[in-house]
């Protein structure tokens, strides 16, 4: 499949100076999509960019943007319009979690969350989504989670944006599916990446055991257009599918138990 011919000459990525925001990065400019980077941190945005453009000889820019300030995702569309870049793939990528007791978090962090995990993907969805619809071809993928698919003690406030990005993701699939944009959520378990260390959970031994990056992203590009959402490895399919046959109060308790911090 000609990736630029099916979606459009550019995939804008959030959240592009790491993790899986990186391997998307990476695995779209080997179908040779031409790359927006889009990262708070200038430095390693840049490594990445040029990395991508030396080894895989596409076009890729960067925009240096703080997506959780007001306005932010407006810019970065005013900023592609004028430049002519043509975007036919959004991966909203970008967002972070927190571990612990709600009670003792920090609220601005907290509500800084939901910012990026949900206004930040439904604003930019909002702004490129109808040029898709108009030219009856694109995608949009959304970074989900297995948390997307239970009440998560000790993650509480970011498995609920992920059930947003889950539910959403889902249900544009089927409004879009026919006018020729695919939509899917990417719903990964435990992933080698900096997300444990950012939210404060190092020590964690996920019982469907840690996937590789390369692995979550490679099958959420397999399964764009074919599929409404995806969860890599097995137990973490296992995990969420049983979930819908366990009632919610000992699902609750299980991951009470299971995720309670030691001490």
């Amino acid at each position: 499949m000609d990736w630029k011919t099916k979606y459009g000459s550019y995939a804008l990525i959030t959240g592009a100076s790491g993790g899986l925001g990186a391997e998307f990065a990476k695995q779209l400019a080997q179908k040779g999509m031409n790359l927006i980077l889009v990262a708070r941190r200038k430095d390693k945005l840049q490594t990445v960019a040029d990395s991508l453009a030396k080894n895989y000889k596409v076009q890729v820019q960067i925009i240096e943007a703080d997506l959780t300030t007001a306005g932010t995702p407006e810019r970065i569309q005013k900023e592609i319009q004028q430049k002519g870049w043509d975007v036919g793939l959004l991966v909203n990528n970008a967002g972070f979690g927190t571990y612990g007791y709600f009670d003792e978090l920090p609220l601005d962090t907290e509500i800084n969350m939901v910012d990026l995990n949900i206004r930040v993907p439904l604003a930019l969805t909002g702004l490129f989504l109808p040029k898709m619809v108009k030219q009856k071809k694109g995608g949009i993928i959304f970074l989900g989670s297995v948390g997307s698919y239970q009440p998560t003690p000790f993650f509480a406030n970011y498995s609920a944006t992920k059930a947003w990005n889950l539910l959403f993701a889902e249900a544009l699939y089927g409004e879009v599916k026919h006018k020729g944009v695919d939509v899917i959520c990417l719903t990964p378990g435990y992933t080698k990446t900096e997300f444990q260390a950012v939210a404060g959970n190092k020590e964690q031994k996920p019982l469907a055991g840690w996937s590789e990056p390369s692995d979550v992203v490679a099958r959420c590009l397999k399964y764009l257009g074919k599929k409404p959402s995806t969860i890599p490895g097995f137990m973490n399919w296992f995990l969420a599918w049983s979930i819908r046959f366990t009632p919610r109060k000992m699902a609750i308790s299980t991951a009470y138990q299971l995720l309670k911090p030691k001490g």
